[in-house]
């Protein structure tokens, strides 16, 4: 039997807001209902992390079931709430026998990534629209100086990592591209010569969330023309050129980033919702705590018998029993 990490010092409120300023994936699993004896009452609270549990649920197979279920709807991808039903006897093999409802509250990963390559006017126009909205944004530039004197908007420090880079002078074994997996890309330098170079370098990659290059028809003309002798079409078609929602006219550097940015809003929903869909069509991510959870039936059923009049009456008179006995002891 596999066995969960023990918990960790930190109480689950500790744990729940390291994770959400780390925008580190996590579950919030809190027991909502409980009919007749379960370890813990309503209202107890478990923080559960890829690694880590925080706080317990009352320790047991309930809290293994719970802490299975919530890192499998992480690594599915999954988010939102998830109400569960399990019979504490049947279900958890847990002695004390009652049933409980235990809401999941899930948040997937790591928040949306961007890597944005240029610290011109209009990337810091990009930047100033998208850090504050949570996206994790790689920014980089071959100019130190430049980089180093870029508007930074101010509280999103955590979520801007600058660095400087020359796709031009790498080595590709000591400097790899910088550019994390799922990552959308952004390529707008100040030198057409380093933008092809970097198109060419990431539209081989088939694991980036989409690659778009900033300039007109006329200049996707020409890099087309130079890039597809050293790519495939499937490659070149990962490419966009220009970025940008259309029917915006302006081209001042705010009009342009909020073009670019409304565009990789769309581009994220999508893919946010394709991997929702694959998730919802493997029927193992939609299973409940055990292979033999309860029916929403069945979990009526069952409270109804907890919650019965003549039931509360013998589980009064068995405790009030057993505390006569520890009395006369």
């Amino acid at each position: 039997m596999t066995h969960s990490p023990p918990s960790t010092a930190l109480r689950w409120y500790q744990a729940l807001e390291q994770a959400q300023a780390a925008l580190a994936p996590h579950a919030l699993a809190t027991v909502v209902t409980v009919a007749g004896s379960a370890p813990r009452g309503a209202g107890t609270k478990m923080l559960i992390t890829p690694a880590a549990l925080h706080d317990s649920l009352g320790g047991g197979r309930l809290e293994q079931l719970v802490a299975i279920r919530a890192r499998a709807l992480l690594s599915a991808g999954h988010s939102g709430c998830h109400l569960e039903e399990v019979a504490l006897g049947a279900h958890a093999q847990q002695c004390c026998g009652g049933h409980v409802q235990v809401l999941i509250e899930v948040f997937p990963a790591v928040a949306p990534r961007l890597a944005l390559f240029g610290a011109g006017h209009v990337g810091q126009a990009i930047v100033a629209l998208l850090a504050p909205l949570g996206w994790q944004i790689d920014w980089l530039d071959s100019r130190e100086q430049q980089l180093a004197s870029a508007h930074r908007p101010r509280g999103c420090e955590p979520h801007l990592h600058c660095s400087t880079f020359n796709i031009l002078m790498r080595d590709d074994a000591v400097h790899p591209l910088p550019v994390a997996a799922d990552s959308h890309v952004l390529v707008l330098t100040h030198d057409h010569v380093e933008d092809q170079a970097l198109v060419a370098a990431l539209a081989v990659r088939s694991d980036l969330a989409s690659l778009g290059l900033i300039g007109s028809s006329s200049k996707w003309a020409r890099f087309h023309q130079r890039l597809r002798a050293h790519l495939a079409a499937n490659e070149l078609a990962r490419i966009r050129c220009p970025i940008g929602v259309p029917g915006i006219p302006g081209k001042r550097p705010e009009e342009i980033a909020i073009g670019v940015v409304a565009e990789l809003l769309q581009l994220e929903a999508l893919r946010h919702a394709s991997i929702s869909e694959s998730s919802r069509a493997d029927p193992t991510a939609a299973s409940t705590l055990d292979q033999c959870g309860l029916s929403r039936k069945e979990a009526r059923q069952l409270r109804t018998h907890f919650t019965a009049p003549d039931y509360r009456q013998s589980s009064s008179a068995v405790t009030s029993d057993s505390t006569t006995d520890r009395t006369a002891s």
